[in-house]
């Protein structure tokens, strides 16, 4: 695990920067990210600090989070430079398109490996109208999220059902690891009753 563990290290010291850009502007992608993330840097520090002893499932979640986490911040960078100029608070108002983007790559790639088909015609489609988007800089409407689920719909059907992706894994992982990677806000509605 130690050429992971150097990898993950510079790939750390690399992409760090953004991903607190990206926190710090709460963008969608920071959500999408947070699992894979968390659970790297978490199991990195634990295993560099002797405190987690390497198995062969820590060896590949570690090999499978980095290599994807790596190729997820790879393309944002890649869109952040072809259509922003690395203007990344540009970048951030198309971060839900972007966010649509990596999504469909997860669709398609889980496609392929669980052998199901789908129009993929359609969604090369709306992965151009959706690139096209980002080219243009046209408006993102409050129902993007909607129209892309309906066109993701109409090319695959109920397979989107059972998809469970490598964000999904991630999360369960973090779970059974102890990480919390969501704050939960207590709502008080109507009046609070503290004291007199």
């Amino acid at each position: 695990m130690d050429p992971l563990l150097k990898e993950y290290g510079s790939w750390h010291k690399e992409n760090e920067e953004f991903y607190r850009e990206l926190e710090e502007h709460d963008s969608v992608l920071y959500d999408r990210f947070l699992p894979v993330y968390e659970v790297l840097n978490y199991l990195y520090g634990e295993i560099t600090g002797n405190n987690l002893e390497e198995t062969d499932d820590l060896n590949k979640i570690f090999g499978v989070g980095l290599e994807y986490i790596n190729d997820q911040f790879q393309t944002c960078k890649l869109y952040l430079d072809k259509y922003f100029q690395n203007d990344l608070h540009v970048f951030l108002a198309y971060d839900r398109v972007v966010n649509a983007l990596l999504y469909l790559e997860d669709v398609r790639y889980e496609l392929e490996e669980n052998g199901l088909d789908a129009n993929n015609e359609k969604i090369d489609l709306l992965i151009e109208e959706l690139e096209a988007m980002l080219e243009d800089k046209k408006p993102v409407e409050t129902t993007f999220s909607l129209y892309v689920d309906d066109a993701l719909h109409d090319a695959i059907g109920e397979k989107i059902s059972s998809f469970v992706g490598i964000i999904d894994i991630f999360v369960e992982v973090a779970e059974t690891l102890g990480l919390q990677l969501y704050e939960e806000n207590e709502i008080v509605i109507g009046k609070n009753l503290e004291g007199d």
